[in-house]
């Protein structure tokens, strides 16, 4: 269970592209517990070096990316829903009723959730339904409108993130998580 426990750990930070900030501070407290000094370069990356105490030992790379796929707030409706933009590669059937999470540029943590128009109500309106675009999918915090979301710091740009925890299966054997490819 302790590896377990390190990849949820891990996993369940939300950080999506352009603002893996959370992952970082992770792995740089992980790393200077281990002992190493990372270094970082100028995009945002983190790297940590250990030489071998063997001669000629095999150079070995580990390189993985620390963000997730997640949204931008790209408009904000009169009702006070929100209309996104992706950051990475989505699936819009898995979108529609899914929880996440607003982070707004001062760092308020806001609870959406998402939703469209079900195919039950489109019956008899002449209308085919079809598999929607991500900005014809509604996000959701429960604003009247859309002062009261500028109130609570909304605005576009902010980004919003899937809500995900990591879990094992009933066997114990694989584990479910977000953020791995």
């Amino acid at each position: 269970m302790e590896l377990f426990d390190k990849v949820k750990a891990l996993t369940e930070i939300q950080a999506t592209s352009g603002f893996e900030g959370s992952v970082r501070d992770y792995l740089k407290t992980r790393m200077i517990a281990l002992g190493y000094q990372p270094e970082f370069d100028g995009l945002g990356g983190i790297f940590v070096t250990k030489t071998s105490k063997v001669a000629n030992a095999p150079r070995i790379m580990i390189a993985a990316h620390m963000d997730e796929v997640g949204f931008m707030v790209s408009s904000i409706k009169a009702d006070g829903t929100f209309r996104v933009v992706p950051l990475g590669g989505w699936n819009p059937l898995v979108v529609s009723g899914q929880r996440v999470t607003l982070f707004t540029r001062t760092g308020k943590k806001i609870p959406v959730v998402t939703g469209g128009l079900p195919p039950h109500l489109l019956r008899g309106t002449g209308v085919t339904p079809q598999i929607p675009a991500i900005s014809d999918i509604v996000f959701d915090a429960g604003f009247a409108n859309q002062e009261e979301a500028n109130a609570y710091g909304v605005f576009p740009g902010d980004v919003i993130i899937p809500e995900s925890e990591t879990i094992l299966t009933a066997n114990q054997k694989n584990v479910i998580s977000k953020a791995w490819d």
